[in-house]
């Protein structure tokens, strides 16, 4: 293999929603030969591992993800990312690293430092703009492979210079679930408060295609960014004067404060609340019924393939890879079984048990 960097980001960029980037739907429509790769790696994503048949020579990697958020994703993905990659039998060496996401200088450095050590991938959690300038240059070197993590869009000012790949859970088509299930227990209309993360990709990805796809008997009352903090949901809530039907929340540390604002108002038991994402601390506090519904990402799948697709680039095999892999949603409530839900959790959490 040619000394290379596989960058792998996630991203929320601050762009204007819906022109700055394709839908997979859009995408594909573009690139119908997309469709089949999508589904081929999808099933070996889903199947057990087969290993590399000759030994690699060592590939170093370079991981910098998020630490101050409640949510499990990012530790499950590195967990499941590991693991698959111990499977395939591919030698390679770590280097971890969990940053303050708001440090952006910190994020920068660790970048240029992983380039200059010759890390031959690096995988990294973004979530400003400010970045968007160091990524291009980074994907324009022909020796760079960028994955982009948590996005599952393709940039259009990228055009036919793209990154190696996206992967995630797309943002939108959970979404769509929960469009559903707020229409069908308000058929008639509702007020509800929406509660953003920051100015950036996954609100616009969770909250306002929400806001759109609900339609115009659903019109937020009120809506607020809480830059992801719990302790932001919750003044927003304590404080709620007006009568609402349910609370839009973006992000799993948003529900956990919106829970604890919401126990502070007579009619708390009255207004719903749903999660993103149905990790460990929402699934405690949907059988606490401190949440009413969540989607539930099949969470190890995202590293699964992160790993698979490394596999098949060290091995020739890059023609195998998609452009995008947006792995699976389960809609869950405060109602569902427990069988159901350990069920669900093994398969989510395959790997990082």
């Amino acid at each position: 293999m040619n000394n290379k960097i596989l960058i792998i980001f996630a991203l929320s960029f601050t762009f204007t929603f819906g022109s700055s980037f394709w839908s997979i739907d859009e995408y594909v429509a573009l690139h119908p030969e997309q469709q089949k790769l999508m589904e081929n790696f999808d099933k070996i994503v889903q199947d057990e591992a087969v290993s590399i048949p000759v030994k690699n020579k060592k590939i170093k990697i370079t991981l910098i993800y998020p630490y101050e958020e409640v949510s499990d994703y990012w530790l499950r993905s590195k967990k499941s990312f590991e693991l698959r990659m111990q499977e395939l039998k591919i030698d390679y060496d770590l280097e971890a690293f969990f940053i303050n996401p708001s440090d952006i200088q910190s994020q920068r450095s660790q970048i240029i430092n992983a380039i200059s050590n010759n890390s031959d991938y690096l995988i990294f959690t973004l979530n400003v703009s400010e970045h968007q300038k160091l990524i291009s240059q980074v994907i324009s070197k022909q020796k760079t492979k960028v994955i982009l993590q948590n996005i599952t869009t393709p940039i259009k000012s990228w055009d036919n210079n793209q990154p190696f790949m996206y992967v995630g859970f797309d943002h939108t088509e959970g979404t769509k679930l929960l469009v559903e299930y707020f229409k069908k227990r308000f058929p008639n209309g509702a007020k509800y408060i929406m509660l953003y993360h920051n100015v950036g990709y996954v609100s616009q990805m969770r909250g306002d295609s929400f806001i759109s796809l609900m339609g115009d008997k659903y019109i937020p009352s009120k809506s607020f960014f809480t830059y992801g903090k719990s302790h932001n949901a919750q003044n927003v809530l304590q404080n709620l004067q007006e009568d609402i039907d349910f609370v839009y929340s973006c992000a799993t540390d948003i529900s956990v404060g919106a829970t604890h604002g919401l126990g502070s108002l007579s009619k708390s038991k009255e207004i719903l609340l749903n999660g993103w994402g149905g990790g460990d601390k929402e699934i405690e506090m949907l059988k606490k019924s401190e949440i009413d519904v969540t989607v539930m990402r099949m969470n190890d799948d995202n590293g699964v393939a992160m790993a698979e697709a490394i596999k098949l680039d060290i091995t020739s095999q890059s023609h195998k890879i998609p452009l995008i892999y947006s792995g699976q949603f389960i809609l869950i409530d405060k109602n569902i079984d427990d069988t159901k839900l350990d069920l669900l959790k093994q398969k989510a959490f395959r790997y990082s048990k």
